[in-house]
């Protein structure tokens, strides 16, 4: 199965003359309406699928490949087979550089006039990369992965990336957060609570809001945090949260260098900091105003590398 996989998503906002770059830790990107400058690439050489000027929607594909698959297996033959190593390679049936499927047999060991039968069956799915002939031993590697690199935001094909992608270009508002986790996703805003100092509970949380995307206020409690992921809601917009909350609802503690990979369904977005922190006024406002529109958000976290911040974006 492809997955949607982008090596850079760079966000740049266009200003009068020039694109600003939206990295800098001290400074939180904030525009009530921009234009908004999208770097989508695949991580290897493939196919783009877009011209420029192409309308795009959030869910277009523009550039599919594959990559390297990091599952490889070593295969004891020998053992298998109970040979010597240096008998291996004339019971082998498959070669270096030979597909192979999970099961099958790769080598095979007859004796007593083939009263007795041993046999060696790949592991994986994937190609036969290196066989030794003094370890008797074999490296299969998995299948090439199938990737693509979808626009994520709606607008314009701006620019092409030959063989890796496309700048996508469209007309939003622009927040950024300070910390998220969770990758990317799309879906209508709606508030959840009434004020940005108020505090989202498990009582604010209604099966009305799945698949959307929920503005919070000053702090979201784990119960809250549980019960709407169970709604399927796509992703929490909220000033702040309990460090230790945000380790008991992912399983596991988390770096606060590196995120957007984890293994949950709802994206999570802090706009203030760890604790309790009333959401800023302006954002909270311009959140509300555009309560029912879509929103594009990335929870997306690399502080200590290209200094990426988690983004909301909001077509207009």
């Amino acid at each position: 199965m492809a997955g949607s996989v982008e090596a850079e998503t760079r966000s740049a906002l266009f200003g009068s003359k020039e694109w600003v770059e939206m990295s800098r830790l001290e400074e939180l990107a904030f525009e009530k309406d921009t234009l908004v400058r999208k770097v989508r690439r695949i991580p290897a050489l493939g196919e783009v699928l877009v011209g420029v000027g192409d309308l795009v929607e959030p869910e277009t594909v523009l550039a599919k490949g594959t990559v390297w698959n990091p599952d490889v297996r070593e295969v004891r033959i020998n053992e298998e087979l109970r040979v010597f190593p240096e008998e291996v390679k004339k019971y082998l049936l498959k070669e270096e550089g030979d597909e192979v499927k999970e099961g099958e047999v790769i080598a095979i060991h007859r004796s007593f006039f083939s009263r007795f039968t041993r046999v060696c069956r790949s592991p994986i799915d994937g190609t036969i990369e290196v066989f030794s002939n003094t370890s008797g031993r074999a490296l299969i590697r998995g299948k090439p992965i199938p990737v693509d690199v979808k626009a994520h935001i709606p607008g314009r094909v701006l620019e092409v990336i030959p063989n890796q992608g496309a700048v996508i270009e469209t007309r939003a508002a622009f927040v950024q957060g300070v910390f998220g986790v969770g990758g990317e996703t799309v879906g209508e805003l709606v508030t959840a609570v009434d004020s940005p100092d108020e505090v989202f509970t498990a009582e604010a949380v209604s099966k009305e809001q799945g698949g959307k995307i929920v503005v919070g206020g000053s702090f979201i409690t784990l119960e809250a945090l549980r019960k709407l992921a169970a709604t399927a809601a796509k992703a929490i917009i909220v000033g702040g949260m309990d460090e230790e909350d945000l380790t008991n609802f992912l399983g596991h503690e988390i770096g606060l260098g590196i995120t957007g990979q984890e293994k949950t369904s709802l994206t999570l977005i802090i706009t203030e900091g760890f604790g309790v922190h009333p959401m800023d006024e302006r954002v909270f406002n311009l959140l509300k105003s555009h309560e029912r529109r879509q929103a594009c958000v990335d929870g997306s976290t690399q502080i200590r590398t290209r200094m990426l911040r988690p983004e909301i974006i909001i077509p207009l």
